[in-house]
C-alpha cells in the first residue's frame, strides 16, 4: 500500500473526489485534513528539547503562546 499527501485546489476538489469515488472502496481510503501542521516525531522531539534547553528557572510563557511558537517554527 502507498500513502500520498495531496493539496487540491478548492476549484477542482469536488471533481477530484468524484474521481476517487470511481475506485473500489476496499482499495482506497481518504483521510481529509484542513490546514493541519504535520511534523515528524523527530521534529517534535527537537522542538521540545530546544524549548527545555531554553527554559530559565524564573521565566516562562503561557501554554497557548508556547504552542503557537512550536507550530510556527
Amino acid at each position: 500500500m502507498h500513502t500520498l499527501q495531496l493539496q487540491v485546489d478548492d476549484s477542482v476538489f469536488e471533481k477530484f473526489m468524484g474521481l476517487l469515488d470511481l475506485l473500489p472502496k476496499e482499495k482506497i481510503s481518504v483521510l481529509e485534513r484542513h490546514n493541519i501542521h504535520d511534523i515528524s516525531i523527530d521534529e517534535a522531539k527537537q522542538k521540545v528539547q530546544k524549548a527545555l534547553n531554553n527554559i530559565s528557572s524564573d521565566q516562562g510563557i503561557s501554554l497557548d503562546e508556547a504552542f503557537n511558537k512550536v507550530l510556527q517554527s
